[in-house]
């Protein structure tokens, strides 16, 4: 499973519809349920910057489902958003914190606008990212879908969805439909990204879609409790404070030349499968044997091959990692911590001596509820503006159903200062990598350097792995696209 811009997918022409959900006015309650520390920052960071300065920065899925009838989609995807009590709740910011008000399940509808019919799937790929451009933080509803039936389908005039039409009368795309959902940031992490597909083809299927259990407003209300059982000790604030202070105060940088400044620059995404499945198998033997994990291997990965292209002796960054306690196991949300991270690597280092350190750096402290970016600045009492960010997912853990290969997260295209951000994404189909810098003409040079580092090591590696039994082939890098010139992020 890819984690991606939308702007570098190749986007299926069909007939286009979108579906936005929505409920009467007076639906609305009050809600007592204090939000999570990371949701109440994201909406009172955007309240401070005024709605107009606000930039698109949603995070979203697109997937197959197969020959279904319109209406009997529309059930499941307003069923889904039924479900999931966050994505029928708002924050409103006020001068001491956020209020809440949450929607009874029964008040959500879809509101069903057919676009039209697209010969070519780039068209599509505009309007989609137009409508998800849509959603933010401050505003509600935060999560929005849109259909890409086949043209075999029949005519349907645009207009509401409630639950009376939902038993109507339905159309059929015979070919399938590729279903498109973005989110705002604040209610949905990749973790919940992979959900998504799965739950919703549960839904088509007649089954109930979701496991029950605390929800995301129930995280919120009992996070302060939650922290306090996994404080941040002083050890672990020594540790952020020294990374900090490695790059004079600012978080840690990405090992070689952006040719970016401090203004906000046009971000380029790439992304390559780094290992095959037969590969991805063989190199997580690799790790195991010397005492690591997959996640500590790649990020082994990583900081080698900082070493071989920039001369680094230190891979300095900031991983991102799932924090869902084990009632939340199986919930949608935002449920990302931060951890610091610093691995050595000696002149001469094997990946061997460098897993030991990487899977050591791993163990202190993981981070749980109360390492959101949000609580880190709390800690630390100033604020932290993230340069080099690293990610790992293996999406083959989803509780319920898993995604399918052809499954895809999304984001939006994003300006931002000098930073990069890096995904490391394991499924059935491998282990892909996606990497997000500024567009200029020595990042390309430099990241293109980099992942080709970290390719070489990570194949050779499951090479040398003792269950190998062929070479393991090195990837060749097939770029993403330059940026469209029209604008619109990033995420956990």
């Amino acid at each position: 499973m890819e984690f991606t811009e939308l702007g570098d997918r190749t986007t299926p022409a069909g007939r286009l519809v979108f579906w936005t959900p929505a409920a009467p006015a007076s639906a609305w309650a009050d809600d007592p349920r204090a939000p999570a520390l990371v949701h109440e920052h994201h909406v009172r960071a955007a309240a401070a910057r005024g709605a107009r300065q606000v930039d698109p920065a949603w995070i979203g899925v697109s997937f197959r489902v197969g020959p279904t009838g319109r209406e009997r989609l529309a059930h499941a995807l307003a069923a889904w958003l039924r479900a999931h009590e966050h994505l029928r709740s708002h924050l409103l910011p006020t001068p001491g914190g956020c209020a809440r008000r949450t929607l009874p399940a029964g008040a959500v509808g879809l509101r069903r606008e057919e676009i039209g019919v697209f010969a070519d799937g780039a068209s599509v790929r505009r309007q989609i990212e137009a409508f998800f451009d849509r959603v933010g933080p401050l505003a509600w509803p935060q999560v929005l879908f849109a259909t890409v039936e086949d043209v075999a389908a029949g005519d349907v005039t645009a207009g509401d969805v409630t639950a009376g039409d939902m038993a109507a009368g339905d159309v059929t795309a015979p070919g399938g439909v590729t279903v498109f959902a973005g989110a705002d940031h604040g209610v949905a992490d990749g973790l919940t990204l992979a959900m998504v597909p799965g739950q919703i083809r549960d839904l088509l299927a007649g089954g109930a879609g979701h496991p029950a259990g605390p929800t995301f407003l129930d995280f919120g209300a009992a996070e302060p409790a939650l922290a306090e059982r996994l404080p941040m000790r002083p050890e672990h604030v020594d540790r952020w404070r020294a990374l900090l202070r490695g790059d004079a105060g600012a978080a840690p940088a990405f090992p070689l030349p952006l040719g970016a400044g401090d203004a906000p620059h046009a971000q380029r995404s790439t992304g390559r499968w780094l290992l095959d499945a037969p590969t991805a198998a063989r190199f997580a033997a690799a790790c195991r044997a010397g005492g690591g994990t997959t996640s500590a291997g790649l990020l082994s990965c990583l900081a080698l091959a900082a070493a071989r292209v920039a001369g680094t002796r230190q891979l300095s960054a900031v991983a991102l990692a799932n924090t869902r306690p084990d009632p939340w196991r199986a919930a949608p949300g935002w449920f990302v911590g931060l951890q610091p991270v610093r691995i050595p690597t000696a002149p001469g280092a094997t990946f061997a001596d460098t897993l030991g350190h990487a899977a050591a750096e791993l163990r202190r402290h993981r981070p749980g509820p109360g390492s959101s970016l949000a609580h880190v600045r709390r800690m630390l009492g100033r604020d932290v503006r993230l340069r080099f960010v690293v990610s790992y997912l293996d999406v083959r853990r989803v509780d319920g159903t898993p995604p399918e290969q052809e499954d895809r997260m999304l984001r939006s295209r994003v300006h931002s200062p000098g930073e990069v951000h890096v995904w490391l994404t394991r499924s059935e189909r491998g282990v892909h990598l996606t990497t997000r810098f500024p567009d200029t003409a020595v990042a390309r040079t430099n990241v293109a350097r980099f992942e080709r580092a970290v390719a070489r090591i990570a194949a050779r590696t499951a090479l040398a792995s003792p269950t190998a039994t062929a070479p393991a082939a090195v990837p060749v890098l097939v770029p993403a696209p330059a940026h469209c010139p029209e604008e619109m992020l990033p995420c956990g």
